[in-house]
């Protein structure tokens, strides 16, 4: 860069901030003053005046400056005199003197060179900078009776406001002003400004851009005349839309990928058959549940309970059965057959309904019943009882106990399954008289109990701890994390550690394979009802900056902790977003900025979180990419066949490439089409015979381009129908289109190169107007026009009229395919293929 900063001193971007929005001014309207805006003017090209102010770990910085576009010579008299007048003010600022003395040697000097400009000199010459931006007790003044003393910063700041150009020809340069700013510092020796290296000498600041005269240039420097349409006077530039720019830079990177692409593709096969010979990811039949014992209430009769009556429903919770009389018999069915039941009054009885699983409806959803009904297939089964009582007592008593078994059967089926497959992790052992690294007032999520609560998150040998302020313990060992991420806040209102698990472990009743312990840096809302405080309101100004401090202590202590937590492994390593690299995109139900990192690619602010492993990911499909859109989808395809391809959508059309650049030095092939597709029913076709699949096309179908990178015909067409039409050069385009198919059919038959010549015709430049008007021409000649119009129509009302009664077949032979809508449109399945 132009300073020259040594690698080792350039300072680190996450602590850096802009103390307000820079402020830019020109075209006669300026404020010299440090809570100025920017106006929604576009910018002059005669003075400009710049201001930043800079925050670096909470300590301020401002610099100013004036660029003069063309100036004169009281521009650079009026220039000149500013620049001494700051010397003359820093010059001032002397350890053991009073603030004043800037402002008076500035009032000073101006008054020995020219005293005509006192009263466009600003009101002050600065203020006193540090934590805060503007210090409002210590500003350079000539009320300021402080003393400057050693280590105190300044910024420096002064201007002339309201200056006249008498030889400005346009009216917003006639007015104008000029200003300075520098940070300076008081050392013990003398002031030293820190901002120097943004030159402020006459050579840096004017430019002289002054432009030749039309009648001196030359033909080949005037610009070529652009194509217009004669029909609406539209001119047709080749940037007219952003559509053709986004292509060409689409094609460029596509270019730029496709060998190595070619490359991955070939990899992908190969370590696919690999896997599939060695046993892994196949499809064995394992999905297959095992087959359950036949849910049993009773063993015998002898078991039924003793208190029930033989003529009435009787529920019995112990043995989780319901008792149901028929035929003077009471006959006991197990809470899990039972599907639903359902109560209703007509007249005088009241009936209960009870619905049975069975074979024909609703069998998935009793896992318990499923594998018996299918042992038992063929055999008669119940599907329903009805139940009529006068006296509802009994009847809504029964119904109310049914749906409660039903209900307490069901969630701890839901949480056996929870636990089924659990891998139990090793003890935690704990460090016994060492230091142990802590962070405290620390959230997690998911939460323990249900309910947010702080706790302490504890380093110990082999694994972290998590206590919470309730007593609730969450272990966590080295040897189960699979993926661990530090997001630092930035701009976010969290500064967090993500763990993602090789097997999830319980918390509260669930199964979870991703564990976040965050900390909120910044409040997540603010009460509009109060009343607006200003851009300097002290009450204000130290709020931020106790936010800015939590903000930078909380960084700094989540950082120390994923180190230690680092060397206390060994083989562990904490991956940090990639920020530069992020897109927005809706990975679940929500908007989320979702970012890749080393070994994956996350998103870890709004739950559920996201969480996919590169080295998983077999292939990337991106689905929608058609250059009039402005969003497209992307499906991930994973190596593990047994599982579903995961969707992430509306991702803005300007990541795309970024994204096919970071895929690429992933070694991930990826490929791109412009309708969404059925993956469940192509997922199906790979499973069936995944061997196969593999050594036949495997994932080309997907390529809508050729090996050299062109686009299959049928593929053009599909896409052209997405174009949008309305210019004649598209319209010749689309023509030319027609040319080649027509062309490539002509060994076929004699009328296909009929067609093909009425093409070229057309391509040759014709539009349909003067196609029109050439047939009716025709018709006259050959005395097939129409009846002649009646009377007082003029020539212009008959062409016209000619226009509209063509206007239908001009349609016909212009239309189009429509493009198929979202989710509908025709796909090319994969290919079968033999064993």
């Amino acid at each position: 860069s132009k300073l020259k900063i040594p690698r080792d001193k350039i300072p680190d971007p996450t602590s850096l901030e802009v103390c307000y929005t820079p402020i830019i001014q020109s075209g006669g309207k300026y404020s010299l003053k440090p809570s100025a805006e920017s106006n929604d003017d576009n910018l002059h090209d005669h003075v400009i005046t710049i201001s930043l102010g800079g925050r670096y770990k909470s300590y301020c910085s401002n610099v100013g400056r004036t660029y003069i576009i063309n100036p004169t010579k009281d521009h650079q008299r009026n220039y000149a005199l500013l620049l001494d007048l700051q010397q003359a003010a820093i010059a001032a600022l002397v350890p053991g003197k009073p603030a004043s003395d800037a402002m008076t040697a500035v009032a000073n000097r101006l008054k020995e060179r020219n005293p005509e400009l006192l009263d466009k000199l600003t009101k002050n010459v600065g203020f006193a900078t540090g934590l805060e931006f503007r210090d409002g007790t210590c500003v350079l003044n000539l009320k300021n009776t402080k003393v400057v003393r050693a280590g105190m910063v300044f910024n420096v700041a002064l201007g002339l406001e309201g200056l006249d150009n008498p030889k400005a020809t346009d009216l917003r340069s006639k007015k104008y002003a000029l200003f300075l700013a520098d940070t300076v510092l008081i050392g013990e020796e003398g002031p030293e400004v820190l901002t120097s290296k943004c030159s402020n000498k006459w050579d840096s600041i004017s430019y002289q851009i002054q432009e030749e005269p039309q009648a001196a240039r030359g033909k080949e420097n005037q610009p070529k005349k652009s194509a217009t349409s004669h029909k609406s006077g539209v001119e047709l530039t080749e940037t007219r839309t952003r559509q053709k720019n986004q292509q060409a830079m689409h094609q460029a990177v596509d270019e730029r990928l496709r060998e190595h692409q070619l490359e991955l593709e070939e990899t992908i096969v190969h370590e696919a058959l690999r896997r599939l010979n060695h046993g892994e990811g196949a499809d064995d039949g394992g999905t297959k549940r095992a087959l359950n014992t036949i849910p049993t209430a009773y063993k015998s009769p002898d078991q039924y309970p003793r208190d029930m009556s033989h003529t009435q429903t009787h529920v019995d919770v112990k043995a989780e059965a319901v008792l149901v009389p028929i035929y003077g018999t009471m006959v006991p069915f197990h809470i899990s057959t039972i599907k639903n039941v359902t109560k209703s009054e007509e007249g005088a009885y009241t009936y209960l309904r009870i619905n049975f699983n069975n074979a024909g409806q609703g069998l998935a959803a009793a896992k318990d019943v499923a594998d018996v009904m299918e042992r038992f297939k063929g055999m008669d089964s119940i599907k329903e009882v009805t139940l009529r009582a006068r006296d509802p007592r009994n009847i809504n008593n029964a119904f109310r106990l049914i749906k409660e078994l039903r209900t307490r059967v069901m969630r701890r089926d839901k949480e056996d399954e929870e636990k089924k497959g659990l891998v139990e992790q090793e003890q935690l052992r704990t460090l016994a008289g060492q230091r142990i690294h802590r962070l405290r007032d620390v959230n997690m999520r998911p939460h323990p109990s249900g309910r947010k609560s702080q706790g302490l998150l504890e380093l110990h040998a082999n694994g972290v701890r998590y206590t919470s302020n309730k007593g609730e313990r969450i272990d966590i060992t080295f040897k189960n994390m699979r993926n661990c991420f530090f997001q630092p806040a930035q701009k976010e209102h969290l500064v967090l550690i993500h763990i993602h698990l090789h097997n999830g472990i319980m918390i509260g009743k669930k199964r979870q394979q991703d564990v976040q312990f965050y900390v909120e840096v910044i409040e997540q809302s603010y009460a509009l009802d109060q009343g607006r405080r200003g851009g300097y309101d002290p009450d204000e100004l130290e709020e931020e900056q106790r936010e800015r401090a939590l903000r930078n202590r909380m960084n700094a202590e989540f950082q120390s902790f994923a180190k230690k937590m680092e060397e206390q492994a060994g083989d562990l390593e904490f991956d940090i977003p990639y920020r530069e690299l992020g897109f927005n995109a809706v990975a679940h139900k929500t908007t989320s900025f979702v970012m890749p990192t080393v070994n994956a690619l996350v998103e870890l602010i709004e739950p559920p979180w996201l969480v996919i492993n590169i080295a998983d990911i077999e292939i990337v499909h991106f689905e929608r990419v058609v250059f009039g859109l402005k969003n497209f989808d992307m499906v991930v395809v994973f190596k593990d066949i047994k599982r579903d391809p995961f969707q992430i959508t509306t991702i803005d059309m300007q990541s795309l490439d970024q994204i096919k650049t970071w895929l690429d030095s992933c070694n991930i092939k990826f490929y791109e089409g412009i309708a969404n597709l059925h993956w469940p029913m192509i997922m199906k076709t790979v499973r069936e015979d995944p061997i196969g699949f593999y050594e036949g096309d495997a994932w080309r179908f997907l390529d809508l381009k050729g090996p050299d990178g062109s686009e299959e015909s049928s593929e053009e067409s599909e896409e052209s129908s997405f174009a949008p039409s309305g210019s004649e050069e598209e319209e010749e385009e689309d023509d030319d289109d027609d040319d080649d198919e027509d062309a490539s059919d002509e060994d076929f038959s004699d009328s296909d190169s009929e067609e093909g010549s009425l093409d070229s015709d057309e391509s040759s430049g014709k539009d349909w107007d003067e196609l029109e008007k050439q047939a009716i021409k025709q018709d006259r000649k050959s005395g097939m026009e129409d009846e002649p119009r009646k009377r007082g129509k003029s020539k212009r009302d008959d062409d016209s009229s000619v226009d509209d009664d063509s206007e239908s077949e001009r349609k016909k032979k212009k239309k189009k395919p429509l493009p198929p809508p979202k989710g509908k449109a025709p796909m090319r399945p994969p290919p079968k293929f033999k064993k």
